[in-house]
């Protein structure tokens, strides 16, 4: 009882921060481009919290490891290392990319460093509570592996932005800009709350504690070199 309401808030940051567009076109006069670029930089704060992920569950790893008084610690902070690198350099490239689509199929930009900041910022908050309720506060570090969450952003994004870039065309096509663009707006926050509920509801019944497959897998590893 205790995280619901927590949840709730969870949830409530979520709808907020994808009504900020909304407010953007009806007060502040975003046009198309400045509703995806907002959605394209939500790629990036993503991936800032993602690695925060890979780090955490990287560190719940080896004090596992180190509780055996074995010697595989170093070989987990290689290998979380080595997959956060990784990480950084192949999303940051897809995002990089994605980023070069969107200026050159709906530019040219006309968004103002306000429009940045508040959009980013706001991005980071909501997906920070999310953060900070889900993978802290109710322990999904100890459920998950790094190579789920090396490929999690993708199955989200892709989903998410195809339809956004596909109504973006049909925004174009319709000749109702903003009557299409407060639309898209509904659709992709229907899309994100559902994607975040499922995201989620995934850890709820689980108990597992990750850490003991992996101090057996690296005792074993360890004994097998030994034995060599």
């Amino acid at each position: 009882m205790e995280n619901r309401p927590l949840n709730n808030f969870s949830i409530a940051s979520l709808i907020i921060a994808n009504f900020i567009p909304f407010f953007g076109v009806i007060f502040l006069g975003w046009n198309l481009f400045a509703v995806l670029f907002f959605y394209w930089s939500e790629n990036i704060v993503i991936g800032f919290y993602n690695v925060l992920k890979m780090y955490k569950v990287g560190k719940f790893y080896k004090a596992g490891v180190d509780k055996t008084q074995s010697s595989g610690g170093v070989l987990i902070n290689l290998m979380a290392g080595s997959y956060i690198l990784f990480f950084i350099f192949h999303y940051g490239t897809f995002t990089l990319i994605h980023g070069i689509f969107i200026f050159a199929m709906f530019g040219p930009p006309d968004i103002s460093i306000f429009t940045i900041v508040v959009g980013i910022i706001s991005l980071f908050i909501s997906h920070g509570i999310s953060y900070y309720e889900n993978f802290i506060n109710k322990e999904e570090y100890k459920k998950i592996s790094p190579t789920y969450l090396f490929n999690q952003p993708y199955r989200r994004i892709i989903v998410m932005h195809m339809t956004i870039v596909l109504s973006g065309f049909a925004v174009i096509a319709l000749k109702l800009p903003i009557i299409s663009i407060l639309l898209l707006i509904v659709l992709k926050t229907i899309i994100d709350l559902n994607s975040h509920k499922q995201e989620h509801k995934k850890f709820q019944g689980l108990s597992g504690d990750v850490t003991d497959m992996m101090s057996l897998a690296i005792q074993k590893s360890m004994g097998e070199k030994t034995k060599l």
